[in-house]
């Protein structure tokens, strides 16, 4: 084959892709718009592709030159179309509604097929000249040359730009996709083809083929991928086959559409092998005449698929147009004796195989039988010289043999599944009741929806309704396909409007009506139904349990009458039965869930069904990446509500609160007690932090509104806490605990207020957690130390006393404050071990100390509130004298300011026991709290503690000096002992000398010390 040729086979595979690819997505939905315009593009370059194949391999200048003009219907015209049919990809729909929009895309399209193509001057737009590999048009820069150009830079860079900005503003990820796909296959069709057919033959000095009809394959290949691959265009239908056939009337049509496409393919394997392999001269005009014969029979099958005719009709038709074309094809081979084409009655012997008509496959045997007889009587002897075109046709014929083995064993294969299916759908009562032993309220629906569907198709039936009377009227429907749903018409079933329908209900339990014209005169409001749901036939079955009517079951017949059997009303009653069963569980299992799931007096939800809530939000959220937030609130002081009005008072005002919260909320939000006077919010995707702030916001003032139970009005308030997700945690566990943690912070800032949770909250949390765990092992351990810090009498400048401090040296973070862990101390109820600990190590030590000859000196050890709440406080020191052997006037208790003025009086009998003991009793940090002159005369201690923050404020101008004048003033006049806590300075010092502090204890003098450290400062004192 030559060059030439081989140029024009590449056109004319171009040409066969471009006319199948249109073919086949016009026949998905040839009413729509895209379709079409994709369609005519493809057959406008497939005009081009061929056009080329026959002008680049003429003969001589004068037929390269006809098939060149005819060539302009193609290139003429489809970059106007392609832009047509991005505009509507790209959704441009205001524009397109406009009418000079098409002349604007249409008027150069048909400027060039005119002046290409159509009128006399077309012939001077070309120079031709016949190459090695073939005709090739060079450029002459004329004025058709450069408005063409200019139409296509135009036209191709509007269409990218289109696209482009598609792609650019859609949030779909498909349509962002297709956008990029068709962008880049049209950027490089472009550049290539502005190479071939523009540059190189025009400004160099090259000639090659003008490729451009190959080339532009890349963006309508990436069209047609995007129809397979995302369903652009719409796909094909699917259909199940009717009883007794092989083929269902949309394979049947599948059938017809793909032998109208082998015909098309025969058409073009016919041109192929003869034009491009047999090449004897003359034969294109019958290579044409023959292949357009083809493609004629192709259409007509599809013209066939699309007529609204019987089925039968169709079939015939088509086997008719099939058996004569290879009739017609045998006797055209006649001449070589059909050598190759003898096989291709196989074709229709295997088609007749899928219609189930025996008398069709007898006579189309005898038709084909003949044939051959006739064949052979014509031509009974024949030397026939095979070549490459023969082996080409062999090769189509095998090829589009296996192609339709290949359909029909599909066809096969998929009746004999759905033979399978009809057995299989005759166990379908039990299949219903298996489903329906197990069925839930979450899958009622769904199991409901499955049985209409599958009983409505076992009928062959339009419709079937089942309507739940349960709660109001809900509505299940299915519909066959083609047929319209009605549910949002069906009126509410009472007796009063359907009075016939009812009394037959009550007569029979069934209501047959084979033809809805055929009621009787007293049913005119059935008669009125069956025409506005155009209905041709109705059975109906009530669903029923002890007397209660529970819903109605409907199978509807929309196309025609039908005649409803004992078998249809026998299966009825058999579903009835069965849903009547499955509505009584799960309405059982609602009942039970409702118990477990909401709370008992509000009747909203409860903490179990919040956090199964609140986890599907967050996995919803977690897709959406918006943010979700819990919030948990307290009410502040309700005890004293139910003090006030009594329990049963409470339980109406937090009903009320229930309901105020509640009614804050969106649909999608929820709000459940989580019990006694707390509640949980879940406020579900929301977009800003802001905005979940502003509804607690909102939330809070709702609240605080007056409630009023029994005819007394209350003000309330409540402290939240707000937890985000995912910033505070991504489980529900997590998201409730960091919520309650924030709204324990908004207790301790007052109350009355929320806050929004925080890492400096959790982190302490943490921190607490930790050191609570080790707080337990840490007296095991032995991880508390005493350190001691002196007392100095102001005048003699003696150590008069030691403090005890306690101190914790925990392995793995050092050694740690009390400010720290005395708090956690007390929380823990762990002050106590803690305490006894201090005061038994304290006294030990000082006893020892004395033991040793130094001076004897008062211990001082600090009790906190709680171990004051301990009843075997007094019997704990009185022991630990004893045991230790030390006189209780070297032991001083110090109590802290609140614990003395604010306890309870049961404290104050406490210090008055101990007092008895003969220990001193000192009040530390005096003047800090809230104090009490009444109750401080009344307490039996003997000395005060100045608090530090007075003591840093000596000779710094400001009041601290009159408070510590003044405590000091107080304290002599009360016959008490004055020390002061906190000297670090000698003008502090000379200060509570001059106004005759007794006693101080500071960094000035002393630190605290270990017991070694201070042991040796007393030895060294003592000498």
């Amino acid at each position: 084959m030559s060059l030439p040729y081989v140029y024009s086979l590449i056109f004319f595979i171009a040409f066969a892709i471009y006319f199948m690819m249109g073919i086949y997505t016009i026949s998905l939905n040839a009413k729509r718009m895209l379709n079409r315009l994709y369609f005519v593009a493809c057959i406008a370059l497939a005009v081009w592709a061929f056009c080329f194949s026959i002008a680049n391999s003429a003969q001589d200048a004068e037929i390269a030159l006809f098939w060149r003009r005819l060539a302009s219907i193609g290139w003429g015209t489809v970059y106007s179309i392609l832009l047509n049919f991005y505009l509507i990809v790209t959704e441009r729909k205001a524009l397109l509604k406009k009418k000079w929009l098409y002349v604007l895309l249409y008027l150069p399209a048909l400027v060039n097929v005119l002046a290409f193509g159509l009128s006399d001057a077309a012939k001077g737009q070309y120079t031709l000249v016949q190459t090695p590999v073939g005709w090739v048009n060079v450029s002459a820069n004329s004025w058709g040359d450069w408005y063409f150009n200019l139409y296509y830079v135009l036209y191709t860079t509007v269409g990218l730009l289109l696209l482009w900005n598609w792609g650019k503003r859609t949030t779909d990820r498909v349509k962002k996709k297709q956008a990029y796909l068709f962008m880049s296959s049209y950027i490089i069709a472009m550049i290539l083809g502005t190479m071939t057919d523009m540059i190189v033959n025009t400004y160099t000095s090259y000639t090659i083929p003008q490729l451009a009809p190959v080339i532009v394959l890349l963006p309508t290949t990436a069209i047609f991928y995007a129809i397979q691959r995302y369903g652009l265009m719409g796909q094909e239908k699917s259909d199940r086959v009717e009883p007794g056939k092989i083929l269902s009337e949309v394979n049947m049509n599948r059938f017809i559409k793909i032998m109208s496409f082998v015909c098309i393919l025969g058409g073009m394997l016919n041109f192929a092998s003869q034009y491009f392999f047999n090449q004897k001269l003359p034969h294109l005009n019958t290579i044409l005449l023959f292949s357009c014969f083809l493609f004629a029979v192709g259409a007509v099958l599809i013209l066939i698929k699309s007529l609204p005719i019987h089925e039968g009709i169709k079939e015939y038709s088509f086997v008719l147009i099939m058996l004569m074309s290879i009739l017609l094809i045998s006797v055209n081979f006649i001449e070589t004796a059909s050598i190759t084409v003898w096989a291709a009655p196989f074709i229709v012997i295997m088609l007749s195989v899928l219609f189930n008509k025996r008398l069709m496959i007898f006579w189309i045997g005898i038709s084909i039988l003949v044939m051959q007889v006739y064949i052979w009587v014509r031509i009974p002897k024949s030397l026939v010289q095979v070549d490459g075109s023969d082996y080409l046709t062999r090769i189509g014929i095998l090829c589009i043999t296996l192609w339709l083995a290949y359909f029909v064993n599909r066809v096969y294969i998929k009746r004999l599944e759905e033979n399978e299916e009809q057995i299989r759908f005759q166990k379908m009562v039990s299949r219903f009741s298996g489903n329906f032993v197990k069925v839930t309220e979450s899958d009622l629906d769904e199991k409901i929806d499955d049985l209409l569907e599958l009983s409505g198709k076992y009928f062959h039936v339009d419709r079937t309704y089942f309507i739940h009377l349960s709660e109001g009227q809900k509505i299940h429907e299915w519909c066959s396909e083609g047929i319209e749903s009605t549910a949002d018409r069906i009126p509410e079933l009472r007796g009063e409007s359907f009075p016939w329908w009812m009394n037959e209900m009550l007569k029979t339990n069934v209501v047959n009506v084979t033809n809805g014209d055929m009621l009787p005169s007293e049913a005119c409001a059935e008669k009125e139904m069956f025409h506005a749901h155009h209905l041709k036939s109705l059975v109906s079955i009530t669903v029923t349990n002890k007397g209660k009517i529970l819903g109605m079951l409907f199978f509807a017949s929309v196309k025609e009458a039908k005649i409803w059997g004992r078998t249809h009303q026998e299966l009825l009653r058999i579903l009835s039965n069965i849903l009547s069963d499955a509505l009584v569980k799960v309405e059982a299992e609602k009942e039970i869930s409702h118990m477990a799931y909401y709370d008992a007096l509000t009747g909203f939800p409860n903490h179990t069904l919040f956090k199964k809530q609140l986890e599907q939000t967050l996995q919803h959220a977690n897709e959406t990446g918006k943010r979700v937030g819990v919030l948990f609130i307290d009410l502040d002081s309700f005890k004293t509500v139910n003090d006030t009005i009594g329990h049963l008072g409470g339980d109406e005002m937090l009903k009320q609160v229930t309901h105020r919260l509640s009614g804050c909320l969106r649909p999608q939000d929820m709000v459940s007690r989580f019990g006694g006077d707390e509640f949980l919010i879940q406020l579900a995707e929301r977009e800003r932090v802001e905005d979940i702030l502003a509804i607690t916001d909102t939330i809070m003032k709702t609240i605080s509104q007056p409630v009023i139970v029994k005819d007394q009005e209350f003000f309330i308030t409540a402290s939240a806490g707000i937890a985000l997700y995912p910033t505070d945690g991504e489980s529900t566990e997590e998201l409730i605990r960091n919520a309650d943690l924030a709204m324990y912070a908004s207790k301790e800032r007052g109350k009355n207020q929320f806050t929004l949770c925080s890492s400096a909250m959790k982190e302490e949390v943490l921190q607490k957690t930790q050191l609570t765990n080790s707080l337990y092992r840490a007296l095991d351990r032995n991880e508390f130390v005493l350190y001691y810090q002196p007392q100095v009498n102001v005048q003699t400048q003696e150590i008069v006393g030691l403090e005890a401090l306690v101190r914790w040296n925990n392995p793995e973070l050092g050694l740690i404050s009390p400010a720290t862990f005395i708090p956690l101390a007390e929380k823990t109820g762990l002050i106590i071990p803690i305490g006894q600990w201090v005061l038994e190590t304290a006294c030990r030590q000082n006893k020892l100390w004395q033991e040793m000859g130094l001076p004897p000196v008062r211990m001082a050890v600090n009790l906190s509130m709680v171990q004051f709440q301990d009843r075997n406080l007094y019997r704990i020191v009185n022991r630990t004298l004893r045991e230790t052997g030390l006189e209780s006037k070297y032991l001083e208790l110090e109590v802290t300011e609140s614990t003395a003025a604010d306890g309870e009086d049961a404290i104050i009998q406490v210090l008055h026991r101990l007092k008895e003991l003969g220990v001193t009793l000192s009040i530390d940090d005096f003047g800090s709290g809230y104090s009490s002159l009444s109750r401080l005369k009344t307490l039996p201690v003997d000395r005060i503690k100045i608090d530090m923050q007075f003591v840093r404020g000596i000779l710094q101008g400001n009041e601290d000096e009159a408070i510590a004048k003044t405590i000091i003033q107080l304290a002599k006049n009360l016959k008490l002992s004055v020390i002061a806590e906190g000297v670090e300075s000698k003008s502090q010092f000379d200060f509570f000398n001059q106004y005759d502090c007794d006693e101080i204890q500071g960094y000035y003098f002393f630190k605290p010390m270990p017991t070694a450290e201070i042991e040796a400062i007393l030895v060294s004192r003592s000498q």
